[in-house]
């Protein structure tokens, strides 16, 4: 008798033990998405927010969210959107390009919320971007080992020779990944090729503009829309804003987006809208 319960004690022993390694993760996790870290990757303010919201909120002030996603698959890792530069941290007023720009704050670098929690850069395997304005690809130099995921109307703008006289973008924060390896799409794409983390093209925003559709092992599918709307009023109304590239594109990309919540029951996580974002766990914690 004292034989056996001598063996069931390190048997619990064992599998306590076990636990530190990954009893978080279920054994259906050993495939598909296993995790999503959510980080706050910056805030904006604005003066006028009708610039974003046409036809209302004239005058009035605003401030927008600004996240970045990192998904972990049981294949890898992949960057979803990289924030407002992380020397923004550095500065106590912010940052702002222009008199009519948003003024952008960071309260803490991408670089230190990675390692927070225990993730190198050099890790990420896979990183795509929903676009290339400032605020979505502000630290892309940091994962110049991972292959990136680019709309090919978006590579051209983003790489080509007026990326900064036309389009405005901030090259700098970006120009390392013209090195990395380069998946070119025309459309929809899967990533891991299970149907669990899947780039849908959105175009309008940006030429090339792109959403994630991320399938949680527990809270279920979600599509992180990037800036193919800005704020949930603006979906509800469906409102573009004057600067987008091509309204025609704008409206079509938030139908399509619509028909496959419709088909997935996906929850829609609209990236600038604050008062949603600020729901929303932030890292350390994690989303499964």
């Amino acid at each position: 008798m004292r034989k056996l319960v001598r063996i069931v004690s390190i048997t619990i022993i064992a599998v306590i033990v076990a636990c530190f390694g990954g009893c978080a993760q279920s054994p259906s996790q050993t495939s598909g998405v296993q995790r999503m870290y959510v980080f706050n990757c910056g805030e904006s303010t604005v003066s006028d927010m009708s610039r974003w919201t046409p036809g209302v909120n004239i005058g009035k002030p605003g401030e927008f969210s600004a996240n970045c996603y990192l998904i972990q698959h049981a294949r890898g890792w992949l960057m979803f959107d990289s924030g407002i530069n992380d020397n923004v941290a550095t500065m106590p007023k912010g940052f702002q390009r222009g008199k009519d720009s948003p003024r952008y704050i960071l309260r803490k670098p991408l670089r230190v919320q990675l390692s927070e929690i225990g993730v190198d850069p050099a890790q990420v395997t896979h990183v795509a971007f929903s676009h290339t304005h400032g605020d979505h690809v502000g630290n892309g130099n940091l994962f110049s080992k991972a292959t990136l995921h680019i709309q090919q109307a978006e590579y051209d703008i983003a790489f080509g020779s007026a990326a900064v006289s036309k389009w405005n973008f901030e090259v700098t924060s970006y120009d390392k990944l013209r090195a990395n390896p380069i998946v070119k799409l025309n459309g929809d794409h899967d990533v891991f090729g299970d149907g669990t983390v899947r780039l849908i093209s959105t175009p309008g925003h940006t030429p090339g503009h792109q959403s994630l559709f991320v399938r949680l092992p527990q809270r279920g599918p979600v599509i992180l829309t990037g800036d193919m709307v800005h704020l949930q009023d603006n979906w509800v109304n469906r409102r573009v804003p004057a600067f987008n590239f091509n309204r025609e594109q704008s409206l079509q990309s938030m139908e399509k987006i619509a028909a496959l919540m419709k088909a997935t029951g996906a929850q829609l996580w609209i990236n600038h809208d604050k008062t949603q974002s600020d729901q929303i766990p932030k890292a350390p914690a994690y989303l499964q």
